[in-house]
């Protein structure tokens, strides 16, 4: 399942570090062209769903809390409890409680989750995706907020590169599916692929084509002459330390 992220908006925080964050209008298409279906957020058992909050989306990172995930009406919020025992959670409740009191808010926000279920609709020319099921996987205060676009997370230090492959291929079924899309609403408006869509799903083949110039699967000789020579290295290295530590 891949990861993608949207903004939310915190609405309050009080003084116990606890807080509210308006996460979608269930009922409005977003920027990412995206709407949810009710129960899209609390069709787990008891109508609701828990997820870390999370510094910058940092999975590494001691969770600077946690965040009960609901619906109420059209709406769907985020209910955020920051750990005030840990350190991490005083120093960003204090950066958000005078974030909200100073001026106008500038703190961004973003929440992770990965689609359980989805479906495509024509809506007035446009292709909408109504967002079914999601399963909320973390809160996090940012930089700049990630939903400013839906992308795959795949951080390279935060992954195995066999879950990265994963990611990319989630990513590209949804690409080849969106493309298949706009290129059928588009002929049938007697109209062509726009010349940026085409250079960019160029460039994207491009890419591709560079990362299987090299064989990925080196043979049984390589691979046991790299394994030797890490085997070296790490000797040298643990000799060093030791002498390092004796003085000598």
């Amino acid at each position: 399942m891949k990861i993608e992220t949207k903004g939310l908006t915190v609405e309050k925080m009080d003084e116990k570090g606890q807080g509210l964050a308006r996460i979608a209008t269930l009922s409005a298409v977003d920027h990412d062209g995206d709407t949810y279906a009710p129960g899209a957020f609390s069709w787990k058992e008891g109508g609701h769903q828990w997820a870390q909050i999370l510094p910058a989306h940092d999975r590494r990172a001691i969770p600077l809390g946690k965040a009960r995930v609901y619906e109420d009406g059209d709406a769907a919020f985020a209910e955020l409890h920051l750990n005030l025992e840990t350190e991490a959670g005083r120093d960003w409740h204090a950066a958000l409680k005078f974030d909200l009191a100073k001026g106008s808010a500038i703190q961004e926000y973003s929440y992770g989750f990965g689609v359980v279920d989805a479906a495509y609709e024509q809506r007035g020319g446009d292709r909408i995706r109504v967002l079914k099921r999601l399963d909320v996987h973390e809160v996090s205060p940012v930089l700049r907020g990630a939903g400013v676009g839906t992308g795959t997370l795949a951080m390279k230090s935060r992954s195995s590169f066999a879950d990265q492959i994963e990611a990319v291929i989630a990513e590209i079924d949804d690409i080849v599916e969106r493309a298949g899309g706009v290129k059928a609403l588009r002929e049938a408006q007697g109209r062509d692929m726009s010349k940026a869509r085409l250079e960019q799903l160029t460039e994207l083949r491009q890419r591709f084509d560079d990362i299987f110039r090299f064989d990925p699967l080196p043979d049984a000789a390589a691979t046991e002459k790299a394994r030797v020579e890490a085997e070296q290295l790490a000797a040298e290295y643990m000799t060093q330390q030791a002498r390092f530590r004796l003085g000598l």
